[in-house]
């Protein structure tokens, strides 16, 4: 098992409070994935609608796109995180969360689909979903694998206006930031109303072992 602030694969979490004033979203503060799959050669997107109680633990997933075996993983994995709670005008509410992790198959070269399965799965208008997603490539000269951490914000145009990498500098930053400021969501909506967002964008590298 793997313990860190997720690790397995690219995953975004993307957090809408349930409260109706301005609010500051969850963080994930602990996560936990199993090993990879063994002999698994296929990749994808899988996404779970996570829900949070005022205290941010986990009290319900729903699995909102699946390709196995991921899916599953996933979904197991996501009820034991830990999140410090969103709050609304300093009181800690609940919160919807989308997880969504792009499984990257273990090659270097990764072929998009023409018909990717996320651009017409219907998930809750409470959590943002992407429209388009762009793939970082594996930067030039760089041995090994990584995995990056970036926090984005998610204009209620469905734009990332802002994003940052979160933990400590690696030669896989400058792909993976690149990447997240191409993603575009259907934003997240509340009342009817499309509101902005924060998504926690991680990405795992595949590299070369010299």
């Amino acid at each position: 098992m793997r313990t860190a602030v997720i690790g397995i694969a690219w995953l975004t979490l993307a957090a809408l409070s349930a409260a109706d004033n301005a609010t500051q979203p969850p963080r994930l503060v602990r996560a936990q994935l199993g090993a990879d799959p063994w002999g698994v050669q296929s990749g994808g997107i899988a996404a779970c609608d996570v829900r949070l109680d005022a205290r941010g633990a986990v009290v319900g997933v729903d699995l909102v796109q699946d390709v196995p075996p991921y899916g599953t993983l996933l979904r197991d994995a996501v009820r034991s995180w830990g999140f410090e709670p969103a709050r609304a005008n300093g009181r800690r509410v609940s919160a919807r969360v989308l997880v969504l992790g792009l499984f990257r198959p273990p090659t270097l070269s990764v072929q998009a689909p023409e018909n990717p399965l996320y651009k017409s799965t219907r998930a809750p208008e409470e959590i943002p979903w992407p429209t388009s997603v762009a793939l970082p490539p594996n930067p030039a000269n760089v041995v090994g694998s990584g995995t990056v951490f970036v926090e984005a914000d998610v204009a209620d145009r469905g734009s990332v206006v802002s994003a940052r990498v979160l933990g400590s500098a690696s030669a896989f930053d400058s792909a993976a930031l690149d990447a997240a400021r191409q993603w575009v969501f259907r934003p997240a909506a509340r009342a009817g109303r499309p509101v902005a967002s924060r998504a926690i964008l991680i990405f795992t590298f595949v590299g070369v072992t010299p």
